[in-house]
């Protein structure tokens, strides 16, 4: 429950937005574009919406990627158990 509690602690509420909870790919398949083309595609439609989207990126390898589509780092949180690695917190302004 904590966990959950962190989550919903990081997560904004201020203004209305899509949140990208989930995204992974099969350790077979990684390092082919797969997951960030399905990034590309969620982003392509909710850029039609010109709504902003949230998501937490549990591996700071990750959060060039993110950047690079236009996630800014607004914040972190560290899941219990886990102190030395925070979870990012990115949003992604309506375009």
């Amino acid at each position: 429950m904590e966990l959950l509690a962190r989550f919903d602690g990081a997560h904004p509420h201020e203004e209305p937005h899509y949140y990208l909870s989930l995204l992974g790919t099969h350790p077979d398949h990684r390092g082919h574009g797969i997951g960030m083309r399905l990034l590309g595609e969620n982003l392509a439609r909710i850029d039609e919406e010109h709504m902003p989207c949230y998501l937490e990126s549990s591996n700071p390898a990750n959060d060039n990627r993110y950047e690079r589509l236009g996630f800014a780092a607004v914040g972190e949180f560290h899941p219990p158990g886990r102190e030395s690695a925070p979870l990012t917190t990115m949003w992604r302004e309506a375009r």
